[in-house]
């Protein structure tokens, strides 16, 4: 658990609930490390079992999980009021704002997206163990204060009279508002003797409490003859009172007390509370900026609200030493630092040094503490005005990256700890911000070039198979010439070279057309449809019977749904695979299966075949273009079928892999999303 100044007093409980192995591994080592009890689930239903049971701190919650999903899991552990308030962090490989949006709606705190690093998952759950220890504390403390009042209510309501003017402070007043009695407790309160008080008026000892809310409800306790209760502040005694007054048979009784350091902690804790929803909000405002700019105006323009400062700068030290201000928030007046670069003086090596390793610059009166301003800063802060500062670093990886600034320009400031500590806070989650809009800045550039690349390699491979058909065909007609023309005056020899150049010819042309078919799985698909895979299936066989006959092969075709997919293409995905079966069978004939069964949002499907098999560790390699695993004398092809289909579930959304043992046969599954 994490104590009031945010250090670890004891392990913080996590549960980890991921399905891959790899990433509970990653996360279980860097936790742990960090003085962290790890939990582990490996999948929806178990998370909620553990959560129940453990109760723990925070749950770090993978989306994309078979059976129950992240988004499930989420909304179940929110539903239960016994894990509602547990903290919820997602960790995927989805990226889309939609997914953000949609974790963060089902009450998640934040959102990491896949491949993570450990600092920032670490750093991660640190912040949001401070969060809910704070939460937890402010809870406790309401309760504890709640609990309070009620046992002091009930305190009242069984005490008589005579032992409420015994224990609190009371005084009696008559018709004529004069003091009839004032015990001792009251004296105490009102800081006034009884013997000064008795027969005089109150309002004449009073006066400032004339037209108050004492004035009023004790006029009407006269006037109503009813009870009152309430709690007011006495400005002259700088005090806050809770009263009870009521209807006397000679006038009204009062009974109250000075509850002024109750108020002051409840203000305390009101306020505490605002700041811990403040921070909440605007550290969610800058996580969910998407760029560098947004982040970098967000976090200025936040702070610079949430502490009421004339100015808030984020300062970037760039690597030639110089550095400048790259995001501002100031109040109209005050010079602008904004776009000014400043010599490697302002900050030195030395002062570099010492924000790298988290140093905290406060001072609350320039003018009066100069001996803690360095003199190569003294002129700069004369020059934009400052009377007061707060200097936090921003670190990216632990490297110094730029610095998080509060001036106060007005007058001089006195910076409380809570102020520090929430400043410092916030530069942290601005460096993770920054590191992840830099990431996903790159992440964008190398799609937007890798999909640049693929539309190139696509255009080009289309291009140079079109182009090569024509020169293909004239080789192939001269050679079938030459055959006929002169096979009888040719030797043995000579009519064995034209036979392999002809049977060349027939491969590169085989080569050429499969070239196409990948080439344009992206570039000549067509609009999605409605498709009755069963009657993709039929034409793929219908495709393939003389195949299917001269293997004596014997397919079944289990019930198969209708999915959103290209026509054309499905058939060409089923008649690939089924081709793979009859091409790569054992002795005995194939035995091809179709089947498919409904996942989550999805359709499984499997293409399940008696043929020779696939050693694990080429289980990826198959689906790579003119990946061959067999010599073309042993199995022909042109090592493109299984790549072409790849393609097209991936322009369908799905994904495929294959499930193979040598010797065993082989089941290529692949999945494609339900139809609305």
């Amino acid at each position: 658990m994490i104590d009031q100044r945010g250090s670890m007093s004891e392990p913080g409980v996590i549960l980890v609930v991921d399905d891959t192995l790899t990433n509970l591994e990653v996360l279980f080592e860097s936790l742990n490390n960090a003085n962290l009890r790890i939990l582990v689930a490996e999948d929806g239903e178990s998370a909620i079992s553990i959560a129940n049971y453990a109760r723990p701190d925070l749950i770090l919650l993978d989306i994309l999980m078979p059976e129950m999903d992240g988004f499930e899991t989420c909304r179940q552990l929110k539903a239960n009021h016994t894990t509602a308030e547990i903290p919820v962090i997602f960790m995927s490989a989805l990226t889309e704002t939609i997914d953000k949006v949609k974790g963060f709606s089902l009450g998640a705190v934040d959102y990491i997206t896949k491949p993570f690093q450990q600092e920032e998952v670490l750093a991660r759950v640190q912040t949001h163990l401070r969060l809910q220890q704070l939460a937890r504390q402010l809870r406790e403390r309401m309760a504890q204060e709640q609990a309070a009042r009620a046992e002091a209510e009930a305190q009242r309501n069984r005490a008589n009279n005579i032992l409420e003017s015994i224990t609190d402070s009371f005084f009696a007043l008559d018709q004529n508002w004069h003091f009839t009695y004032v015990n001792s407790q009251a004296e105490l309160t009102l800081q006034r003797k009884r013997e000064d008080l008795i027969g005089k008026n109150i309002w004449d000892e009073f006066p400032e409490a004339v037209g108050a809310e004492f004035y009023q409800q004790y006029h009407r306790v006269r006037t109503e003859q009813v009870a009152v209760k309430f709690e007011a502040f006495y400005a002259p005694l700088n005090a806050w009172m809770a009263v009870h007054a009521y209807p006397a048979k000679d006038g009204i009784s009062v009974y109250f007390q000075d509850i002024s350091d109750r108020h002051r902690k409840q203000q305390e804790l009101d306020r505490l509370y605002q700041r811990s929803q403040l921070f909440a909000d605007v550290t969610l405002k800058v996580r969910q900026s998407l760029n560098v700019d947004e982040v970098m105006q967000t976090a200025v323009a936040e702070v610079q609200e949430l502490l009421q400062t004339d100015r808030v700068l984020i300062y970037r030290l760039w690597a030639d030493g110089t550095g400048s201000g790259v995001a501002e928030a100031v109040l109209p007046g005050w010079t602008p630092v904004l776009g000014r670069k400043f010599p490697e003086e302002v900050f030195p090596l030395t002062h570099r040094e010492r924000y790298r390793q988290g140093r905290i610059a406060k001072i609350s009166d320039v003018k009066n503490q100069q001996e803690k301003v360095a003199g190569c800063l003294i002129e700069f802060v004369q020059q934009f005005q400052v009377r007061a500062k707060l200097v936090v670093p921003i670190l990216i990886k632990s490297e110094l990256w730029g610095l998080l600034i509060a001036h106060h320009c007005r007058s001089p400031r006195t910076w409380t700890e809570f102020e520090t500590e929430l400043l410092q806070q916030l530069a942290d989650q601005v460096g993770i911000a920054l590191n992840q809009a830099q990431l996903l800045e790159q992440e964008t550039r190398n799609s937007q070039e890798l999909a640049r690349s693929n539309a190139d390699l696509q255009q080009f491979a289309y291009i140079a198979s079109h182009d090569l058909q024509e020169p293909l065909r004239m080789i192939t007609s001269y050679l079938q010439l030459l055959e006929r023309r002169y096979k009888d005056q040719l030797d043995e020899s000579a009519n064995d070279f034209i036979s392999y150049a002809v049977d060349g010819a027939a491969r590169m042309k085989t080569l050429i057309n499969d070239l196409l078919a990948y080439s344009r799985v992206q570039t000549r698909g067509k609009p999605f449809e409605l498709v009755d895979c069963n009657e993709s299936v039929e034409q793929a066989i219908a495709n393939l019977k003389l195949a299917i006959e001269d293997n004596r092969a014997t397919l079944t075709c289990d019930p198969l749904p209708e999915v959103r997919a290209d026509r054309t293409q499905m058939i060409q995905l089923f008649q690939n695979l089924i081709s793979n079966a009859l091409k790569f069978h054992c002795a005995e004939a194939p035995m091809i299966r179709i089947s498919a069964e409904p996942r989550s949002e999805e359709w499984l499907f499997r293409v399940q075949d008696n043929g020779i098999g696939i050693e694990a560790q080429y289980a990826e390699r198959i689906f790579v273009i003119f990946q061959r695993l067999h010599n073309r004398t042993e199995y022909p092809g042109t090592g493109i079928g299984l790549a072409v289909c790849k393609k097209i579930i991936e322009r369908h959304g799905g994904t495929i892999w294959v499930e193979s043992q040598t010797g065993k046969g082989s089941t290529f599954c692949f999945t494609i999303a339900s139809h609305p």
